[in-house]
């Protein structure tokens, strides 16, 4: 259940959708003129998680202190 919490928290945030929506547009516009291999996809999106995941972790932990 916390899994899921975490989940709609990252999904809700409105930083994670702009991000995911830039690397999105930038992946597709690439993709026009360049093809990207899949495995490359996955790669930049994870990276996208991640960052967002620890942005988010620390705004959370300046806002405690």
């Amino acid at each position: 259940m916390k899994l899921l919490h975490w989940i709609l928290m990252y999904l809700k945030d409105w930083k994670n959708l702009l991000t995911h929506s830039i690397v999105g547009v930038l992946i597709l516009v690439v993709a026009l003129f360049l093809p990207v291999e899949p495995i490359f996809r996955i790669i930049i999106l994870v990276i996208v998680i991640v960052v967002n995941t620890v942005r988010m972790a620390r705004k959370k932990k300046e806002k405690e202190s």
